[in-house]
């Protein structure tokens, strides 16, 4: 049974968090200030705390007497970058018989690692029967699914002092993507299921798979692949077709899994903050090459993606991304076997781990023997205390605070 907040506590909270303004609360400050003088009518600063008062009682009583009375209709995005800001509109129409003044937006109770960028922004007045536009600008620092409160649109009309009136739009989700660097090169590790050649592939910025012809354009394909010049010689959609050097076919696991340890939670946070943007760059450059990601394990969770169209496998990698958090317990010896089954159309697998042990080196050695290749990185500060085994795939050491300082391009 949800507990009932106090109506001393909901009072207080509405005085101090809305009807206050910033300056409203200064003033406040000095009408307590000024009753310290109330003790003695010899000493004139009682005068200041009266003076305080009767403003206040004006301020409130024209407020109420000029409260706006507002339809709004509102427009929030739905996904912003980790780190960036993002901005929604609200549309305001003064329905009421005086004008609007000084028209304002406030977003109370914001979720930790959101910020209201703009909420100093006022229109000065809407006249009676128009229409006006409010921006909202939320930054968000935290990657994740938010719920944020609606817009409450206001008047700080007279002063500056108190808020009045009530408008208020719908709460509105906001998903928060996690941020990366892009990656200038990338190479991608042999796998006996897609090549005979013996060569490892590479993949560089700039770089482009083989061309072999044109066909018909399906629903759902990159729309970069277009041909426009044979779509106007043959009067419909063309796409060029090229051949790349490896299977597009990847497997990428996230390892979430970190014990709790006493006084390393901020560390182990940012460990897990770097996997995550590592994990989201591989992603994106396998996408810009039309390489697809069908299997993705974030840890304990295990997504098998299916070809969709208008949707990418990129973008869902992403959305997974979004909420991916540390686990306490080891899944990895659970998922073997699953995962065993799933790699059958997977030549190239990509491991990001947040450390290593004997567990993870049992679950590359299961990987290795079903004909996939693999490429280990280890998100940590220092070199893993157990060797990795040269045959269990190229493995390499990352920094987190140099992966979410953008200073991993090449891997």
């Amino acid at each position: 049974m949800k507990r009932r907040v106090p109506l001393m506590v909901r009072l207080t909270r509405f005085l101090v968090g809305f009807k206050m303004t910033p300056f409203g609360r200064v003033a406040v400050l000095g009408i307590f200030l000024g009753a310290l003088g109330g003790v003695t009518i010899e000493i004139p600063v009682y005068q200041i705390f009266c003076g305080w008062v009767c403003l206040f009682g004006f301020i409130e009583t024209t407020g109420i007497l000029l409260r706006p009375k507002l339809e709004l209709k509102a427009w929030f995005p739905e996904k912003v970058i980790e780190g960036e800001s993002v901005t929604g509109y609200v549309d305001i129409t003064n329905v009421g018989m005086f004008p609007a003044c000084d028209i304002m937006c406030a977003l109370l109770q914001m979720p930790e690692g959101m910020r209201h960028l703009d909420a100093d922004y006022s229109i000065p007045s809407i006249p009676k029967g128009k229409q006006m536009t409010l921006p909202v600008t939320v930054q968000a620092s935290k990657r994740g699914n938010y719920i944020l409160p609606g817009a409450r649109i206001h008047s700080t009309f007279p002063f500056n002092l108190m808020r009045f009136g009530k408008a208020q739009t719908d709460q509105w989700e906001l998903q928060v993507l996690p941020a990366f660097s892009p990656l200038e090169q990338f190479e991608v590790p042999f796998s006996r299921k897609s090549q005979a050649d013996g060569v490892s592939a590479e993949i560089r910025v700039g770089d482009s798979p083989e061309y072999i012809g044109n066909r018909d354009y399906t629903p759902g394909e990159p729309v970069r692949r277009l041909d426009f010049k044979a779509w106007a010689r043959v009067g419909r959609p063309v796409v060029r077709e090229y051949q790349d050097e490896f299977n597009s076919q990847a497997a990428i696991f996230l390892d979430t899994h970190l014990p709790r340890r006493w006084g390393r939670a901020r560390k182990d946070r940012l460990r897990l903050d770097a996997a995550v943007s590592l994990t989201a760059a591989i992603a994106h450059q396998m996408d810009q090459h039309d390489a697809s990601v069908e299997v993705f394990l974030a840890g304990a969770d295990l997504f098998l993606f299916q070809p969709a169209a208008g949707v990418t496998h990129f973008e869902s990698v992403m959305e997974v991304l979004s909420v991916t958090e540390l686990t306490n317990s080891e899944s990895l010896s659970q998922l073997a076997p699953v995962i065993a089954d799933s790699l059958e159309d997977v030549s190239v697998v990509f491991c990001v781990f947040v450390d290593w042990d004997e567990s993870r080196e049992q679950f590359v050695r299961g990987i290795v023997e079903s004909g996939c290749a693999v490429r280990l990185l280890l998100v940590s500060e220092s070199e893993p205390d157990i060797p990795v085994p040269y045959d269990e795939g190229e493995f390499t050491t990352l920094n987190p605070r140099a992966i979410l300082l953008g200073e991993v391009r090449e891997l």
